[in-house]
């Protein structure tokens, strides 16, 4: 096969500019594959690394953006569960490569978040602000590629990493979802994907609780139903969800899904009897992750009244299993709402997507390769 020219688009730096270049890429070698970039939609995390830079990236100029779909363009000798033409979503959360391990390894869990030589795109391996790109055998073999039927798009196979993501945090803890009342705080992209899979999975009611007006406007209007409540994050906030609860007391699910210690702080007066906390949004910023620290009752909220602390970050191999399933199966069929017109853009003007993103107002935002 002829050498390939790639267009490459390096971050020089933290809140610096896009650079583009043209790199050649060579044949995938045994066992990898090479694929062309179809989709990359913009994660918050990406707006964050963009403007102030993340300690897990160590070298700049970096490739960024995690969230992509793709087309297998060529396969290396010994490659067989992939050709040629095959459309492929791939997770952020990747192995280590060690075959031993006993997270990323063939008998691993598959908890790649649980390594500590965890990798992601975007940050240890360059991620997918690139036209072209080589798998290695190891990411190919372990790692989270979700081969696509021909009736799924390039633009629902890039929701893949991110639905994963949700998904690890409602299905972890078995039946807390199915015909209860569920709490989403903050209204942006992921509370946009937990509220179509709450609805998916028989939610008796769903409240959204959101600080600002245009993205919980945003929300309600592409998602509303009867089934949903949105509510203003402000003074009365505990107590206005606790009466749209009724005629339970307290939520069953909560969903921490804005990056704020007010949120965590929110979610936890919001636990009940039999309440799950999923702390799905983590805080972080340049230098690091703050401490939020909060004195639990092991006896009386615990065991008593059996409320369930998780915390869910990333994907692994299950849940990049599960949400390419509900994808190829179109168990969420409003996906396409979550990014508008206004919300696509060439990747000559990746840096206007991602300001897009950063907008009070969007949900998904999708740079367009092909």
């Amino acid at each position: 096969m002829a050498t390939i020219k790639n267009l490459v688009f390096y971050l020089d730096r933290p809140g610096g500019s896009f650079i583009p270049r043209e790199e050649p890429v060579a044949d995938p070698g045994p066992g990898e594959i090479l694929v062309r970039t179809l989709r990359t939609s913009i994660c918050q995390s990406d707006v964050v690394i963009y403007r102030q830079g993340l300690p897990r990236i160590r070298r700049w100029p970096a490739i960024i953006l995690h969230e992509a779909s793709c087309r297998v363009v060529a396969v290396g000798a010994g490659v067989t569960s992939l050709n040629a033409g095959d459309l492929i979503g791939l997770g952020c959360d990747i192995p280590c490569g060690d075959e031993a391990c006993i997270y990323c390894g063939t008998n691993g869990t598959g908890d790649w978040t649980s390594c500590p030589r965890t990798q992601a795109t975007g940050h240890e391996f360059p991620g997918f602000a690139r036209q072209y790109a080589i798998l290695p055998e190891w990411f190919v073999r372990l790692g989270p590629v979700v081969r696509f039927p021909e009736v799924v798009t390039a633009d629902q196979a890039c929701h893949l990493e991110p639905l994963a993501c949700c998904l690890e945090g409602m299905t972890r803890v078995n039946h807390c979802v199915e015909r209860r009342v569920v709490v989403l705080i903050g209204a942006g992209a992921q509370s946009a994907y937990a509220l179509q899979c709450a609805r998916a999975m028989g939610a008796r009611r769903i409240i959204v609780v959101n600080r600002g007006a245009a993205r919980l406007n945003r929300l309600l209007q592409e998602f509303g139903g009867d089934d949903v409540v949105g509510l203003p994050w402000d003074e009365h906030v505990v107590e206005n969800v606790r009466q749209a609860c009724r005629p339970f007391n307290e939520p069953h699910f909560v969903m921490v899904n804005a990056s704020a210690e007010a949120a965590y702080r929110l979610g936890v007066r919001l636990m009940g009897y039999g309440t799950v906390l999923d702390a799905h949004a983590g805080v972080k910023t340049a230098a690091g992750k703050p401490k939020i620290l909060h004195e639990v009752d092991l006896n009386n909220d615990i065991h008593y009244r059996l409320q369930c602390l998780q915390a869910t970050h990333g994907s692994n191999l299950r849940s990049i299993g599960l949400a390419g399933s509900w994808i190829a199966e179109g168990r969420l069929p409003q996906l396409h709402r979550m990014t508008r017109a206004d919300e696509r853009f060439p990747p000559e003007r990746l840096a206007d997507a991602i300001a897009r993103a950063a907008d009070p107002d969007s949900l998904k935002v999708i740079v367009e390769w092909d």
